[in-house]
């Protein structure tokens, strides 16, 4: 049996034209228990995209999201914000608030459980079986001090020296910008190819600037996607800037563990669809695609 996965509507609306291109992957999975199930992804991106992210560690979609789409999502973020009774202050080095776990706090986040502009992306550097290891909210407000991110990647677990059957941990960040990155706004930072340095250290509290970094200002309706182990930080919020909200999706292999940030609802709206036997829903919301 073929599960041509990603191809029921997703219910976020995305412009296809900022897809430069588009190309198909099949797998067979090497299990014999499951009859070497076979799965089809159509991948929103070329190839040569994939050899980029590959080698540099991050790719840009510019205006991805109509701006439609955008005020219905800062809407929605707005609104479950207000009513969150515990939000996540960010701290030192990591500023504005976090709100996690928002599949399960509002129906127009739940929708990204089934965005193929990220997932087809994720399954063609992971393999077809991944899962939503978190989704997050985070706001910055222009007023607030400590807006500036120090520069940090999100897997840190990697030992000196590495054992012998090391398996080192890969995932796939998603950044999608409800607001203009610009100037004065706080703009991303990342350096290219530090998904590479797993022999080199990165302190807490650096600010500096490193050379070949590259400064991303794009606009409301933007994703970036990077390895989790990409080198990034915020530039700091100057005077006159605005409101910064973004939301998060954290995706990785089946059998990773799941983001620990945050107490997960436990009557959230993706209970239902662990229970409803939707086999790619399950292994997207890690229930499932794991020995």
């Amino acid at each position: 049996m073929t599960l041509h996965v990603g191809e029921q509507s997703t219910g976020i609306r995305f412009d296809a034209a900022r897809i430069p291109g588009r190309h198909t992957i099949s797998y067979r999975i090497r299990d014999a228990y499951a009859g070497f199930p076979a799965r089809t992804v159509e991948v929103l991106a070329t190839p040569e995209e994939l050899e980029t992210l590959d080698r540099e560690g991050y790719l840009v979609r510019e205006r991805l999201l109509p701006m439609e789409e955008v005020e219905r999502l800062r809407a929605a973020l707005d609104e479950t914000v207000a009513r969150e009774r515990d939000l996540e202050p960010g701290g030192s080095g990591f500023g504005g608030i976090f709100i996690r776990h928002l599949l399960d706090k509002h129906p127009a986040f739940l929708e990204f459980l089934r965005f193929a502009p990220v997932l087809s992306v994720a399954r063609a550097m992971f393999g077809p079986q991944i899962f939503l290891r978190g989704f997050t909210g985070r706001v910055c407000y222009p007023d607030d001090p400590n807006q500036e991110v120090e520069w940090h990647f999100h897997q840190n677990l990697i030992p000196d020296p590495l054992p012998r059957w090391f398996s080192r941990p890969q995932t796939m960040d998603a950044l999608l910008y409800l607001d203009d990155l610009t100037e004065l706004n706080g703009p991303l930072c990342v350096l290219p190819g530090s998904h590479r340095r797993i022999a080199e250290d990165l302190s807490t509290g650096r600010f500096d600037d490193i050379p070949g970094q590259v400064v991303l200002q794009v606009p409301a309706g933007s994703v970036v996607m990077f390895h989790g182990s990409l080198w990034h930080r915020a530039l700091p919020t100057r005077p006159g800037g605005t409101m910064r909200r973004l939301l998060i999706m954290g995706i990785g292999p089946t059998w990773m563990k799941g983001s620990i940030y945050g107490e997960k609802p436990e009557n959230g709206l993706t209970r239902p669809l662990l229970r409803d036997g939707d086999p790619e829903k399950r292994e997207l919301l890690g229930a499932a695609g794991f020995n």
